[in-house]
């Protein structure tokens, strides 16, 4: 009898592997496509930064990264999933959000990108850990 369990549970150690392997690969799309939206995002502020007009264009498709961003989110952090939907809603049209709005949902970029390297890496990481030493 013991072995027959014993048998059973063997047989399924596959599948469990499986499904933690479809989870780790649902986690890194998730934080691919956050880590895309914040690149472009701060990329284009980069250029509006350096004197270049914006561009309506640019803008369309950083609602959509945002768009994308919040889908496969939903299924590591719901909160965060929320605010790149918002993200989405404030690249429509951004001239429309007040300071206030943007501060009180949460959706400052950099308070954005706190909460990613949050779920990047867990434990608490700082540069200026690091900084005294040779691996930078």
């Amino acid at each position: 009898m013991m072995q027959w369990v014993v048998e059973k549970f063997i047989a399924l150690i596959p599948a469990f592997e499986k499904a933690s392997s479809l989870r780790r690969d649902m986690q890194d799309n998730a934080l691919r496509a956050i880590s895309h939206a914040l690149n472009e995002t701060f990329l284009y502020y980069r250029d509006i930064d350096s004197g270049k007009p914006r561009n309506l264009d640019v803008e369309a498709q950083l609602s959509r990264y945002w768009a994308a961003a919040a889908i496969p989110l939903r299924h590591l952090d719901r909160e965060l999933a929320g605010i790149c939907e918002y993200k989405s809603e404030y690249w429509v049209n951004p001239e429309t959000w007040k300071h206030e709005d943007v501060e009180r949902l949460g959706i400052g970029l950099e308070k954005v990108r706190d909460q990613y390297r949050s779920l990047l890496a867990p434990k608490k990481f700082s540069l200026a850990d690091k900084r005294g030493g040779r691996d930078l």
